[in-house]
Protein backbone atom coordinates (compact mmCIF):
# COMPACT_ATOMS: atom_id res chain seq x y z
CA UNK A 1 0.00 0.00 0.00
CA UNK A 2 2.85 2.26 0.70
CA UNK A 3 4.71 2.43 -2.22
CA UNK A 4 1.75 4.56 -4.09
CA UNK A 5 3.18 7.49 -1.91
CA UNK A 6 6.63 7.27 -3.38
CA UNK A 7 5.85 9.49 -5.88
CA UNK A 8 6.49 13.54 -5.43
CA UNK A 9 2.85 15.76 -4.82
CA UNK A 10 2.15 18.24 -7.28
CA UNK A 11 2.37 21.79 -5.07
CA UNK A 12 -0.41 24.27 -6.53
CA UNK A 13 0.14 26.50 -3.78
CA UNK A 14 1.56 27.37 0.20
CA UNK A 15 1.68 30.10 2.27
CA UNK A 16 0.22 31.56 5.68
CA UNK A 17 -3.84 32.51 5.70
CA UNK A 18 -5.39 34.24 7.38
CA UNK A 19 -9.16 32.99 7.44
CA UNK A 20 -11.93 35.15 5.35
CA UNK A 21 -15.32 35.45 7.13
CA UNK A 22 -16.40 33.81 3.85
CA UNK A 23 -14.94 30.20 4.42
CA UNK A 24 -16.88 30.70 7.99
CA UNK A 25 -20.34 31.22 6.65
CA UNK A 26 -20.29 29.25 3.55
CA UNK A 27 -19.99 25.91 2.50
CA UNK A 28 -17.74 25.49 0.05
CA UNK A 29 -15.25 22.84 -2.52
CA UNK A 30 -11.49 22.80 -4.00
CA UNK A 31 -10.67 21.25 -6.82
CA UNK A 32 -7.65 20.28 -5.15
CA UNK A 33 -6.65 18.54 -1.66
CA UNK A 34 -6.18 21.29 0.94
CA UNK A 35 -3.17 20.67 3.95
CA UNK A 36 -3.29 22.97 7.10
CA UNK A 37 -1.44 23.19 9.90
CA UNK A 38 -2.94 25.58 12.68
CA UNK A 39 -0.88 28.36 13.44
CA UNK A 40 -3.32 30.23 15.76
CA UNK A 41 -7.23 29.63 16.67
CA UNK A 42 -9.28 27.21 16.81
CA UNK A 43 -11.26 25.22 14.20
CA UNK A 44 -14.67 23.43 13.83
CA UNK A 45 -14.42 21.30 10.74
CA UNK A 46 -17.91 20.84 9.16
CA UNK A 47 -17.24 17.78 6.75
CA UNK A 48 -19.58 14.54 5.25
CA UNK A 49 -21.76 15.38 8.47
CA UNK A 50 -19.53 15.52 11.04
CA UNK A 51 -17.86 18.17 13.14
CA UNK A 52 -14.23 17.71 14.09
CA UNK A 53 -12.36 20.31 16.53
CA UNK A 54 -8.77 21.17 16.08
CA UNK A 55 -6.28 23.48 17.47
CA UNK A 56 -2.90 24.81 17.09
CA UNK A 57 -0.38 22.28 16.26
CA UNK A 58 -3.44 20.21 14.21
CA UNK A 59 -2.79 19.20 10.85
CA UNK A 60 -5.91 19.24 8.40
CA UNK A 61 -6.38 17.40 5.45
CA UNK A 62 -9.61 17.61 3.25
CA UNK A 63 -9.51 15.66 -0.41
CA UNK A 64 -10.46 17.46 -2.92
CA UNK A 65 -13.91 18.32 -4.32
CA UNK A 66 -15.08 17.71 -0.71
CA UNK A 67 -17.81 20.13 0.82
CA UNK A 68 -16.97 21.77 3.82
CA UNK A 69 -17.18 24.80 6.38
CA UNK A 70 -14.26 26.20 8.20
CA UNK A 71 -16.19 27.29 11.25
CA UNK A 72 -14.05 29.10 13.79
CA UNK A 73 -13.97 32.52 16.12
CA UNK A 74 -14.33 35.49 14.26
CA UNK A 75 -13.28 37.89 17.43
CA UNK A 76 -9.61 35.85 17.54
CA UNK A 77 -7.34 35.42 14.40
CA UNK A 78 -7.39 31.96 12.74
CA UNK A 79 -4.30 31.29 10.96
CA UNK A 80 -3.16 28.33 9.49
CA UNK A 81 -0.29 27.13 6.89
CA UNK A 82 -2.35 26.26 3.60
CA UNK A 83 -1.34 24.63 1.11
CA UNK A 84 -3.37 23.29 -2.24
CA UNK A 85 -1.91 20.21 -3.67
CA UNK A 86 -2.62 16.83 -6.34
CA UNK A 87 -1.52 13.32 -5.25
CA UNK A 88 -1.65 11.62 -8.90
CA UNK A 89 -2.11 7.88 -7.71
CA UNK A 90 -2.01 8.60 -3.99
CA UNK A 91 -5.23 10.22 -3.56
CA UNK A 92 -7.29 7.13 -3.42
CA UNK A 93 -4.79 5.67 -0.88
CA UNK A 94 -4.90 8.58 1.21
CA UNK A 95 -8.58 8.54 1.54
CA UNK A 96 -8.77 4.78 3.03
CA UNK A 97 -5.73 5.86 5.53
CA UNK A 98 -6.34 8.46 7.17
CA UNK A 99 -8.70 7.84 10.25
CA UNK A 100 -10.57 11.49 9.15
CA UNK A 101 -9.48 15.10 8.33
CA UNK A 102 -8.03 16.16 11.78
CA UNK A 103 -4.59 14.54 12.78
CA UNK A 104 -3.39 15.52 16.09
CA UNK A 105 0.39 15.87 16.64
CA UNK A 106 0.48 15.34 20.14
CA UNK A 107 4.33 15.07 21.20
CA UNK A 108 6.22 18.95 21.10
CA UNK A 109 8.69 17.38 19.03
CA UNK A 110 6.27 16.56 16.45
CA UNK A 111 4.56 19.73 16.21
CA UNK A 112 8.03 20.96 15.73
CA UNK A 113 9.16 19.19 13.06
CA UNK A 114 5.66 19.45 11.25
CA UNK A 115 6.10 23.57 11.79
CA UNK A 116 9.75 23.29 10.74
CA UNK A 117 8.53 21.66 7.27
CA UNK A 118 5.85 24.38 6.66
CA UNK A 119 8.40 27.61 7.70
CA UNK A 120 10.93 25.89 5.31
CA UNK A 121 8.03 25.87 2.43
CA UNK A 122 7.80 29.06 3.42
CA UNK A 123 10.26 31.52 4.37
CA UNK A 124 13.67 29.14 1.79
CA UNK A 125 12.50 28.67 -1.23
CA UNK A 126 12.30 30.88 -4.59
CA UNK A 127 10.00 30.93 -7.11
CA UNK A 128 12.06 32.15 -9.66
CA UNK A 129 14.59 29.60 -9.11
CA UNK A 130 15.40 26.83 -11.72
CA UNK A 131 15.53 24.15 -8.43
CA UNK A 132 13.17 25.28 -6.26
CA UNK A 133 9.94 24.31 -7.49
CA UNK A 134 11.55 21.24 -7.24
CA UNK A 135 12.76 21.64 -3.94
CA UNK A 136 9.10 22.50 -2.43
CA UNK A 137 7.75 19.60 -3.89
CA UNK A 138 10.21 17.54 -2.06
CA UNK A 139 10.03 19.22 0.75
CA UNK A 140 6.11 19.15 0.84
CA UNK A 141 6.62 15.13 0.57
CA UNK A 142 8.55 14.76 3.23
CA UNK A 143 6.13 16.89 5.61
CA UNK A 144 3.07 14.29 4.10
CA UNK A 145 4.91 11.43 4.56
CA UNK A 146 6.26 12.45 8.43
CA UNK A 147 2.52 13.09 8.97
CA UNK A 148 1.52 10.08 7.72
CA UNK A 149 3.85 8.44 9.78
CA UNK A 150 2.63 10.41 13.02
CA UNK A 151 -1.50 8.54 12.18
CA UNK A 152 -0.14 5.40 11.26
CA UNK A 153 1.72 5.05 15.38
CA UNK A 154 -1.23 6.45 16.90
CA UNK A 155 -3.12 3.89 15.24
CA UNK A 156 -1.19 0.98 15.69
CA UNK A 157 0.41 1.61 18.97
CA UNK A 158 -2.46 3.76 20.19
CA UNK A 159 0.49 6.51 21.46
CA UNK A 160 3.15 4.59 23.50
CA UNK A 161 2.42 6.40 26.89
CA UNK A 162 -0.23 4.20 27.28
CA UNK A 163 1.95 0.68 26.57
CA UNK A 164 0.99 -2.54 25.31
CA UNK A 165 -2.35 -3.40 27.13
CA UNK A 166 -3.80 -0.33 26.21
CA UNK A 167 -3.34 -0.81 22.45
CA UNK A 168 -4.55 -4.81 22.87
CA UNK A 169 -7.83 -3.50 24.22
CA UNK A 170 -8.56 -1.15 22.06
CA UNK A 171 -7.98 -3.63 18.99
CA UNK A 172 -10.53 -5.88 21.33
CA UNK A 173 -12.95 -3.10 21.52
CA UNK A 174 -12.33 -2.50 17.78
CA UNK A 175 -13.32 -5.94 16.87
CA UNK A 176 -15.81 -6.30 18.86
CA UNK A 177 -17.73 -3.45 17.99
CA UNK A 178 -17.33 -4.83 13.96
CA UNK A 179 -18.57 -8.03 14.98
CA UNK A 180 -21.58 -6.65 16.61
CA UNK A 181 -22.00 -4.07 14.29
CA UNK A 182 -22.36 -6.47 11.59
CA UNK A 183 -24.92 -8.89 13.12
CA UNK A 184 -27.05 -6.17 13.67
CA UNK A 185 -26.46 -4.53 9.80
CA UNK A 186 -26.24 -7.88 7.93
CA UNK A 187 -29.03 -7.59 5.78
CA UNK A 188 -28.11 -3.83 4.62
CA UNK A 189 -24.72 -3.58 2.00
CA UNK A 190 -21.87 -3.22 5.12
CA UNK A 191 -19.49 -0.32 3.74
CA UNK A 192 -15.61 -1.12 5.20
CA UNK A 193 -15.28 3.25 4.70
CA UNK A 194 -18.77 3.54 7.15
CA UNK A 195 -17.61 1.58 9.76
CA UNK A 196 -14.06 2.58 9.72
CA UNK A 197 -15.62 6.08 10.04
CA UNK A 198 -17.81 5.51 12.97
CA UNK A 199 -15.05 4.04 14.94
CA UNK A 200 -12.59 6.91 14.07
CA UNK A 201 -9.91 5.17 12.38
CA UNK A 202 -8.84 4.16 8.86
CA UNK A 203 -10.14 1.49 6.28
CA UNK A 204 -6.39 0.04 6.09
CA UNK A 205 -5.99 -0.08 9.97
CA UNK A 206 -9.57 -1.77 10.76
CA UNK A 207 -8.91 -4.08 8.16
CA UNK A 208 -5.76 -5.08 9.17
CA UNK A 209 -6.50 -5.50 12.96
CA UNK A 210 -9.81 -7.61 12.04
CA UNK A 211 -8.10 -9.62 10.01
CA UNK A 212 -5.04 -10.58 12.34
CA UNK A 213 -7.12 -10.86 15.45
CA UNK A 214 -9.90 -12.43 14.15
CA UNK A 215 -8.89 -14.65 11.58
CA UNK A 216 -11.72 -13.08 9.15
CA UNK A 217 -11.39 -10.77 6.59
CA UNK A 218 -14.43 -8.68 6.90
CA UNK A 219 -16.25 -10.30 4.06
CA UNK A 220 -16.12 -13.35 4.87
CA UNK A 221 -17.53 -12.40 8.43
CA UNK A 222 -20.55 -11.28 7.20
CA UNK A 223 -20.81 -13.76 4.73
CA UNK A 224 -20.47 -16.31 8.00
CA UNK A 225 -23.14 -14.38 10.01
CA UNK A 226 -25.79 -14.18 6.69
CA UNK A 227 -24.90 -18.24 5.96
CA UNK A 228 -25.81 -19.11 9.03
CA UNK A 229 -29.36 -16.64 10.09
CA UNK A 230 -29.88 -18.14 5.68
CA UNK A 231 -30.01 -21.76 7.74
CA UNK A 232 -32.02 -20.93 10.15
CA UNK A 233 -34.68 -19.38 8.15
CA UNK A 234 -34.48 -22.09 5.98
CA UNK A 235 -34.57 -24.76 8.54
CA UNK A 236 -38.09 -22.75 10.14
CA UNK A 237 -39.28 -23.40 6.51
CA UNK A 238 -41.08 -20.21 6.92
CA UNK A 239 -39.85 -18.35 3.44
CA UNK A 240 -38.79 -19.82 0.25
CA UNK A 241 -35.10 -19.69 -1.12
CA UNK A 242 -35.51 -16.36 -2.72
CA UNK A 243 -37.60 -14.71 0.19
CA UNK A 244 -34.07 -16.17 2.21
CA UNK A 245 -31.73 -14.75 -0.23
CA UNK A 246 -33.49 -11.31 -0.17
CA UNK A 247 -33.95 -11.39 3.91
CA UNK A 248 -29.95 -11.72 4.38
CA UNK A 249 -29.13 -9.29 2.06
CA UNK A 250 -28.87 -11.01 -1.34
CA UNK A 251 -30.47 -9.62 -4.40
CA UNK A 252 -30.21 -12.39 -6.48
CA UNK A 253 -31.24 -16.32 -5.21
CA UNK A 254 -28.56 -17.36 -7.80
CA UNK A 255 -25.33 -15.78 -6.44
CA UNK A 256 -26.83 -16.70 -2.70
CA UNK A 257 -27.55 -20.03 -3.95
CA UNK A 258 -23.60 -19.70 -4.96
CA UNK A 259 -22.24 -18.84 -1.48
CA UNK A 260 -24.24 -21.17 0.51
CA UNK A 261 -23.43 -24.12 -1.35
CA UNK A 262 -19.59 -23.04 -1.37
CA UNK A 263 -20.10 -21.88 2.40
CA UNK A 264 -22.20 -25.50 3.53
CA UNK A 265 -21.12 -27.92 0.92
CA UNK A 266 -25.09 -28.32 -0.39
CA UNK A 267 -27.69 -26.39 -2.20
CA UNK A 268 -29.95 -24.16 0.20
CA UNK A 269 -32.82 -25.90 -1.11
CA UNK A 270 -31.67 -29.30 0.86
CA UNK A 271 -31.76 -27.74 4.05
CA UNK A 272 -35.18 -26.93 3.35
CA UNK A 273 -36.81 -29.76 2.23
CA UNK A 274 -37.59 -31.85 6.02
CA UNK A 275 -39.54 -28.33 5.67
CA UNK A 276 -41.61 -27.19 3.30
CA UNK A 277 -42.60 -23.64 2.72
CA UNK A 278 -46.23 -22.99 4.53
CA UNK A 279 -48.53 -20.58 2.71
CA UNK A 280 -51.63 -18.88 3.78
Amino acid sequence: MYECFANLPQLHSFGVRLFDLFWRTHYHVNESWEFHFIRHGQLSLEYNGRTYEAGPGDAVLIPARTRHRDNFDPRQDFEVFMASFAWPGAEEALCQFLPGPVLRCRAENERFRVRQYCEHLYLDTDPDSAFDPLLSRSIFHALLLFVLKIANESQMTDRPDKGFDGSQKKKQWLIDEVKNYIRRNYQSQVSLEELARSLGVSQYYLSRVFNAESGFSLPEFLTMVRMQKAKVLLKEGQKNISEVAYEVGYESSSYFAKVYRKHFGINPGMSAMSHPVKRV
